[in-house]
C-alpha cells in the first residue's frame, strides 16, 4: 500500500525546520497524541536506529533504520526502512522530504508498506497511515513557534 502527502509551511526558516527533524523533542511532539513510546532514537542520519512501541490491543515493536540521508542548506531527505515490523508487516519504507520552494517549506511524506496477507494490509492501512495524516496539522502547529 502507498500513501503520500504534502504539507506547506509558510514564512518559516528552512534551517530551523530541517534542524527540528534531528531533535527528539520534535519526534515526541509528533507522537504526543498517539499511544506510542520511544524506546531508542539515535537520530536520522544513515544507519541510525529508531525503536518505537505502539499500542494496538498490546504493545508492538516497530524498529527502523535510517537510510539515504541527504542534507543541503535548503533541503533534507531520508528514509525509515523497517527492520522489525509488527503484525505480519513484511516491508516498510517512509521517505521524508523537506524542501524550500517559492518562499515556502514543503514537507512530503511518502510511505509504502506490504503485509503478508493483502486483506490484512487493507485493514492495517488506516491504522498505520493515520499518524502521518495527523502531521498535516501537527507540522503547522509545531513550526508556528519559529518566525
Amino acid at each position: 500500500m502507498i500513501y503520500q502527502q504534502t504539507v506547506t509551511i509558510k514564512n518559516r526558516n528552512i534551517e530551523k525546520v530541517i534542524d527540528s527533524f534531528h531533535k527528539i523533542d520534535f519526534i515526541k511532539f509528533l507522537i504526543s497524541l498517539q499511544p506510542v513510546r520511544i524506546i531508542k532514537w539515535d537520530g536520522i542520519e544513515n544507519d541510525l536506529i529508531a525503536h518505537l512501541k505502539f499500542w494496538l490491543l498490546k504493545w508492538h515493536s516497530f524498529i527502523v533504520i535510517h537510510k539515504n540521508y541527504k542534507r543541503t542548506n535548503t533541503s533534507l531527505s531520508f528514509v525509515d526502512s523497517g527492520i522489525t515490523l509488527p503484525m505480519g508487516i513484511k516491508e516498510w519504507n517512509h521517505l521524508h522530504e523537506v524542501k524550500y520552494l517559492n518562499d515556502n517549506i514543503i514537507i512530503k511524506d511518502f510511505i509504502e508498506f506490504k503485509h503478508r496477507f493483502y486483506i490484512l494490509e487493507l485493514l492495517l492501512y488506516p491504522i498505520l497511515i493515520s499518524p502521518i495524516i495527523m502531521r498535516k496539522f501537527l507540522y503547522k502547529i509545531y513550526f508556528k513557534k519559529f518566525k
